[in-house]
């Protein structure tokens, strides 16, 4: 039996405020459902992270969680009760490797630090060749232009080369994000 495809998302564990942000997140893991591929991320049941794995379910799909262990302290509810499979582990750190080294792929949705975190480790990743697997920032109404054009200033001044600027593909819609996982797969 061959292995479902892994699509591993980084996005926000709060709801954020832009309506379209929350029904991009919804649409995302509908579509990773819908393909049959795995959705992983970070096993929050709040925010963005919850609004993802809960779309992806509700489609019958397999959503794979990874989260700290320290987050069953917290005096409100963040883990997912849920969960097709749940992995806790010690660190942020240890989630962070557990997630690139189970994932075929990488999403980034919008989200905060914690997202930017583990797309840039991703990213250094890949340009390290530590791994070869594309990594797609999901850029719904431009959310991360300045952070695109921070990209494109650090490649102007020579900080950033332009192979590894290529690293990261940004993709405006869930549509164009599910063919670009598609073409990857070859499905």
């Amino acid at each position: 039996m061959e292995k479902k495809k892994t699509v591993c998302v980084y996005c926000a564990s709060s709801v954020g405020n832009d309506m379209d942000f929350i029904e991009t997140a919804r649409e995302t893991g509908r579509r990773i459902a819908r393909r049959q591929w795995r959705l992983l991320y970070g096993g929050a049941c709040c925010g963005l992270m919850g609004i993802l794995a809960d779309a992806a379910l509700s489609e019958g799909g397999e959503v794979h969680g990874i989260i700290p262990d320290f987050f069953k302290d917290y005096d409100f509810e963040v883990i997912h009760p849920n969960l097709s499979y749940l992995e806790r582990v010690g660190t942020m750190s240890r989630r962070k490797e557990m997630l690139v080294a189970q994932a075929d792929a990488f999403v980034a949705l919008p989200g905060s630090y914690g997202t930017l975190d583990e797309l840039f480790e991703t990213l250094v990743l890949k340009q390290l060749q530590q791994i070869d697997k594309p990594i797609f920032l999901l850029n719904p109404k431009g959310f991360y232009d300045p952070v695109l054009a921070q990209l494109d200033k650090m490649q102007e001044a020579g900080y950033l080369q332009a192979d590894n600027r290529a690293l990261l593909q940004v993709i405006d819609s869930v549509d164009g994000l599910e063919k670009a996982l598609g073409d990857y797969f070859g499905e």
